[in-house]
């Protein structure tokens, strides 16, 4: 348990769930706010608000030479699979977040629907929310932090995770006895991540002696992921 949000299991379906609270939504998904502007939130707690399983994943690692030079180089990538952001709410609780300075005092108008009546089948008629409330700090955790679903994030993303040039100098020592071989190698690890993820790293896990579902897809203020310069020089005699 992360707060409200449960990893969870379905039989039949996703053993990678995340339950939490989420707002009322139309049966389109679209959030359904009050006569007074302010968005509704479910009384369920409870509800399927992710699946920490992936679409799919890939890796793709290619070596180009050309005389002594040598460049091999590893992308992998993942499509879907969801992210609880626990680090941002953190930083959402604790006032540090970089959005509260952007948005705090600010009067905004929630992007959501009021019920506007019914029609002769009994069945709500919804109109666009119209009415601006002032994000102060009752707000943003009343109806923010306390909404699990504003923390679930895609965890898709392409990395290149590293970068490797090398030479071999065996054509250069010929007419030498001392070595029979000698190479070098430079390699860069964690190259760069494209990703719309806004956490520490969409590839995380909170805990890994976590039993049940497990904490994978959970980042809860993990040490980010660094990026490495390694240089090899390798001999034989």
């Amino acid at each position: 348990q992360y707060g409200d949000i449960f990893p969870a299991a379905y039989r039949g379906g996703s053993t990678t769930a995340l339950l939490g609270a989420d707002y009322l939504r139309t049966e389109d998904g679209t959030i359904i706010c009050d006569e007074k502007g302010y968005p509704q939130i479910s009384p369920k707690k409870e509800n399927l608000i992710g699946n920490r399983e992936p679409v799919f994943m890939s890796g793709l690692s290619t070596i180009v030479k050309y005389k002594g030079w040598s460049l091999s180089a590893l992308f992998e990538g993942r499509l879907g699979g969801s992210v609880a952001n626990i680090t941002s709410r953190g930083l959402w609780s604790s006032g540090m977040h970089s959005a509260i300075e952007h948005y705090r005092g600010r009067q905004v108008v929630w992007d959501g629907v009021v019920q506007a009546g019914t029609d002769a089948n009994g069945n709500p008629i919804y109109e666009q929310n119209t009415k601006p409330i002032t994000l102060d700090y009752t707000t943003i955790v009343n109806y923010f932090y306390n909404v699990s679903t504003n923390f679930i994030e895609d965890g898709s993303y392409i990395r290149l995770s590293y970068v490797t040039l090398g030479y071999d100098f065996a054509k250069l020592m010929k007419n030498q006895k001392l070595f029979k071989g000698l190479k070098f190698n430079f390699t860069c690890n964690n190259v760069f991540v494209l990703t719309k993820y806004t956490g520490t790293d969409p590839v995380c896990n909170a805990s890994t002696g976590q039993g049940g579902t497990g904490s994978a897809g959970i980042d809860n203020s993990p040490i980010p992921s660094t990026r490495s310069y390694n240089i090899s020089l390798s001999a034989s005699f």
